[in-house]
């Protein structure tokens, strides 16, 4: 396409912009763009923010004319870089009417369009499952059934309702809106995978040893992620997932990642963004409008729940600027990266790295107040790096020297450390087996247990595995702003065992030393079952034999 981009204006702009642009004041031009600025016409992607910042900014025309074209890059960028797949499902005409009064007409009027319908008092249903299209509504005892419906219009439905697909509650929406949403919907339901798993890194995927993690499930506000406790391993339902994204925002090892706006393409849109304050607006949301001064630019979001701890870091660091976040919702997580990031930045910058803004009041004053944060500005390539390790460069270069003090965590977002007893500890290594997030290692070229804090996710799944009593300890919820929290800390050392046989090194001189604490009171006086307990495994069996043939011979 020659011209990809469409902006729709109330009168043209008195200044140039780029080719790529098409720039109309009719907001029925049609044809093949990719991205517009305005919702009354077809594109790909509708990028309300580019509207925002023409009708809104102060920069200079000539800053327009770089920025304009910057914005439709950057959502060109995203859709690129998104891993997002459309699924289709189909839908059929039967339609469930909850409610203790009906609106006179409403039956008819379905039936005209073609549903078939069916009413329920509330009072009668005790349940609902499936999804759009194939929804199971639990009935009281007294029906002695169950219902299967494709949709449900419900006044004043319970939470539990709301938790699936396909039911719309006709008191918050009107019946007038949930009517238009029950025809939208009709025959085909389209949806996506709002969410990518990598399951080597889950917290709670196989972990047979006690719960560890679970906070997915917890915040989702549908049925769209469930645990099963048996196998602990996670089930994920897209169908019933709205793409909020709150899970992303509370996974503690970045398991989970938001597939419209992968960590890797917001890393690499916040590039663009070098030198400019940035304004994150969800697209869905109307934003009031207001003046933004000169060096504002904002950026758009599909969903506004997934801002993480480390996404909002990369913003900063990569803008150089305070961002300013305007949401009607806050999720947990992000609630918490905010209070996390603000505390730091004062302790470091003097300065507030997040402003969350939830009307217009709390917006103009972002507005006037975010600063320049220049001196924090710092780049990294962050292609096949790991929420945690991301989180371990960015915050190592803005703690640089410094000791800004211990932080606290929780409960939300978890950082921890381990205390070790290095005089109990036999370098065993399950500690080191059951990390997944690489916060414990173990070092065979210098024989150490090797700890960085800024990896932790303070599961404690270390502590359960740990085999010797009052060796390792999780410290949880702080985490200390100091240069020793990024880098591998010595947490134990031990010398390695030779075998008094061969001399082959086969274990530590303390697990050794254990074990023969343990087995030599047992075998008394037998000195060949001692002796064994210092050789390697190829020796043990020719000490044992060797002893054998010689009593045999002296039998």
């Amino acid at each position: 396409m020659d011209q990809p981009y469409l902006l729709v204006a109330d009168q043209l702009p008195d200044f140039p912009l780029d080719e790529s642009i098409h720039v109309t004041t009719r907001e029925s031009d049609s044809g093949n763009f990719l991205v517009a600025n305005s919702p009354t016409v077809h594109a790909h992607i509708i990028a309300p923010e580019i509207d925002y910042y023409l009708r809104n900014s102060l920069d200079s025309s000539g800053d327009k004319i770089h920025n304009i074209p910057l914005l439709y890059e950057v959502r060109t960028l995203v859709f690129d870089l998104a891993q997002d797949i459309d699924y289709e499902q189909e839908v059929g005409q039967k339609v469930l009417i909850v409610a203790e009064e009906l609106p006179p007409g409403l039956i008819e009027e379905l039936s005209r369009q073609g549903f078939t319908p069916l009413d329920l008092h509330p009072g009668e249903i005790t349940g609902v499952e499936g999804h759009i299209g194939a929804l199971r509504v639990s009935t009281a005892k007294r029906l002695r059934t169950s219902l299967e419906t494709d949709q449900i219009l419900w006044y004043d439905a319970p939470d539990f309702a709301m938790k699936q697909s396909g039911v719309y509650d006709a008191k918050e929406l009107g019946w007038e809106e949930a009517l238009r949403r029950l025809q939208e919907n009709s025959r085909r339901y389209r949806y996506k995978n709002f969410l990518l798993y990598d399951a080597n890194i889950c917290q709670y995927h196989e972990r047979p040893l006690k719960e560890t993690c679970g906070k997915c499930e917890e915040v989702c506000p549908t049925v769209a992620i469930l645990k099963i406790d048996e196998e602990r391993h996670l089930k994920f339902d897209p169908i019933n997932c709205h793409g909020c994204g709150g899970c992303v925002s509370v996974c503690p090892s970045g398991a989970l990642d938001f597939s419209q706006m992968p960590r890797m393409a917001f890393a690499e849109a916040a590039r663009y963004y070098a030198g400019h304050a940035v304004l994150l607006i969800p697209s869905e949301l109307d934003v009031p409008p207001m003046s933004l001064k000169a060096g504002i630019l904002p950026m758009g979001l599909e969903g506004r729940k997934f801002l993480d701890e480390v996404r909002l870091l990369t913003l900063v660091q990569e803008s150089g600027n305070a961002v300013i976040f305007y949401t009607d919702i806050v999720s947990k997580g992000t609630a918490e990266a905010v209070r996390m990031l603000n505390e730091i930045f004062r302790r470091k910058y003097g300065k507030q790295a997040v402003w969350l803004c939830q009307n217009a009041e709390d917006l103009r004053e972002a507005i006037e107040k975010a600063e320049s944060i220049e001196e924090c500005r710092y780049s990294i390539n962050e292609e096949g790096m790991k929420k945690r390790e991301i989180f371990t460069y960015r915050m190592a270069h803005l703690v640089g020297d410094e000791d800004l003090g211990i932080l606290e965590t929780g409960p939300h977002i978890h950082y921890g450390t381990v205390r070790i007893n290095e005089a109990a500890c036999t370098l065993c290594m399950s500690c080191v087996g059951v990390c997944n997030v690489a916060a414990l290692t173990a070092h065979p070229e210098d024989n150490t247990l090797k700890f960085n804090a800024s990896l932790c996710t303070d599961c404690g799944y270390c502590e359960t595995a740990c085999p010797e009593a009052n060796c390792l300890e999780v410290i949880r919820d702080t985490f200390a702003l100091a240069p020793s929290s990024f880098v591998k800390q010595t947490m134990a050392r031990d010398e390695l065992f030779r075998c008094i046989e061969c001399g082959k090194e086969f274990a530590t001189v303390k697990s050794i030393e254990k074990i023969a604490a343990m087995m030599a009171p047992r075998f008394g006086d037998d000195r060949a079952k001692i002796r064994a307990l210092y050789c390697c495994a190829d020796c043990k069996p020719k000490v044992m034999l060797g002893d054998y043939l010689k009593r045999m011979e002296q039998a």
